[in-house]
């Protein structure tokens, strides 16, 4: 038989916020939190807890025949009169409240412990504890008084308890959402505290190489954005299988070449590049190979490998782009890489922290803003369901700028081919991949959608003025 330790902690957690009426009660109790221990071993196990000299706040539960007469209904004036010990005397509870305090106690409404319901219903706890014990509440009691019984039909009392397990679920629901958020802000902190201090440490002697700059005209002024997002670096296509290679070295080359050719094609020097960091710039999220969400990927390399080479990727890709102008980076957590972005995002502020040309912008949100001239502009990958209010959470999320501009820009990836549309007040363009294909795509006939790199040039007074494509060209085009 397995031992079982760390039963004191257990005993000690539950003595305290909920009502037994035996040890036996208890421990059957406890053998259903955890089952390695058995009943009879929980009731010896809460026997020497006790015999310690440890009391239960509320374990005794007095006869049925002496609690019932401590508790009486009011039903002229809709009040429970309950005598209570602690406070010599009656203790007088309006009818809303005592019903809404059962329902609250009872797992159907909440199964809200002594201290909870103390602090929710303004009651010290002391007197809570003698409350509950004299109306013979438990958590598995059903959430309705005898009055609520008698005075209401079947099917008020249907409809009811319904309401009550609706809004149950919805205090759940807002419970597990908010545990997840501060699970994700505590995991991010600690990720970024950590990631950042080894990448800075691993970097302390590192100086970023300087860039030659290029000569070009200065014109009108505006910016670029150049993302070359979905990039699916470590993705496979085997040939003979998909139609095309697309391998580390294909996706690397069509970076940089595409880059290049988007460059010369440049009709002056920009103000700046708005570059996004993730939205899928890896293929896989973890080393097991599979995306964010744990399905498995044809890889060109190792996990390790893929995020190393990816990320010393970008760093040539901005400093490709830094021989032009500066460079913005913008955080962008696509569906495959919603991890591995992170780690992209903290290197690249590492690397480039001595620069006073490039400029990350670091955070997790999954929608970035940013603001140039009259433009305001947002960033996201594009997967979800909220790409339908795209331009009403602009307006929500950012709405002093919102206000402050005339030209209001999305731009998100995700769905591999370029598309741009104006809604609600907002230019929405979505921008193109430069990824080959792998067996998925293949079979699912997803290959329609030309590869390749674009620009977008932004005015900064009158916003998008225009767009230049570099497509991935194929033997025999």
């Amino acid at each position: 038989m397995a031992n079982y330790s760390g039963g004191t902690e257990l005993i000690e957690k539950f003595a305290q916020d909920r009502h037994f009426t035996s040890t036996m009660d208890f421990a059957e109790f406890l053998h259903s939190i955890e089952p390695a221990r058995g009943v009879h071993a929980w009731r010896q196990a809460i026997n020497r807890w006790v015999k310690k000299g440890n009391t239960f706040r509320d374990f005794d539960v007095e006869d049925v025949s002496t609690t019932s007469s401590r508790v009486y209904y009011d039903n002229n004036n809709d009040n429970y009169i309950v005598m209570l010990d602690i406070t010599d005397g009656l203790v007088v509870i309006d009818g809303d409240k005592h019903r809404s305090m059962k329902k609250a106690y009872s797992d159907i409404g909440g199964g809200l412990t002594v201290d909870d319901m103390s602090r929710q219903f303004e009651m010290p706890s002391a007197i809570m504890s003698e409350y509950i014990k004299v109306n013979k509440w438990k958590h598995g009691m059903q959430p309705f008084t005898d009055e609520e019984v008698i005075n209401n039909t079947l099917d008020d009392m249907v409809d009811q308890f319904l309401d009550i397990r609706k809004m149950e679920i919805l205090k759940r629901a807002e419970k597990k959402k908010w545990r997840q958020i501060e699970k994700d802000a505590e995991q991010y902190l600690l990720l970024r505290e950590n990631l950042t201090d080894s990448f800075l440490e691993a970097l302390s002697d590192h100086k970023s190489a300087p860039v030659k700059s290029r000569n070009m005209k200065i014109d009108k002024q505006y910016a670029v954005v150049l993302s070359p997002t979905d990039l699916h670096f470590g993705k496979y296509g085997w040939i003979d299988e998909v139609g095309s290679t697309y391998d580390l070295d294909e996706a690397r080359e069509r970076v940089l070449n595409k880059t290049e050719e988007l460059l010369a094609r440049l009709p002056s020097k920009p103000d700046k590049f708005f570059v996004g960091i993730g939205s899928d710039w890896f293929h896989v999220d973890n080393d097991i190979g599979t995306t964010t969400k744990g399905t498995a990927q044809d890889m060109a390399a190792t996990p390790a490998q893929i995020l190393m080479e990816g990320c010393d990727l970008a760093r040539q890709h901005i400093d490709l782009l830094r021989t032009v102008s500066d460079v913005e980076l913008i955080f962008m957590g696509g569906n495959h890489d919603r991890h591995t972005s992170i780690m992209l995002m903290l290197y690249l502020e590492a690397y480039y922290n001595d620069c006073d040309d490039v400029n990350v912008i670091v955070s997790p949100h999954i929608r970035q803003y940013v603001t140039y001239g009259k433009n305001l502009i947002g960033f996201t990958h594009g997967d979800g369901k909220v790409m339908n209010k795209l331009s009403m959470l602009m307006a929500h999320e950012a709405r002093e700028k919102w206000g402050q501009t005339t030209n209001h820009l999305w731009f998100h990836g995700h769905l591999h081919h370029q598309q741009m549309r104006e809604t609600a007040g907002c230019l929405v363009v979505q921008l193109p991949s430069l990824a080959g294909e792998d067996r998925y795509h293949a079979r699912n006939g997803y290959t329609m959608s030309r590869a390749g790199l674009s620009a977008y040039m932004i005015d900064k007074d009158m916003g998008l003025i225009g767009s230049l494509f570099a497509p991935v060209m194929h033997d025999g085009e």
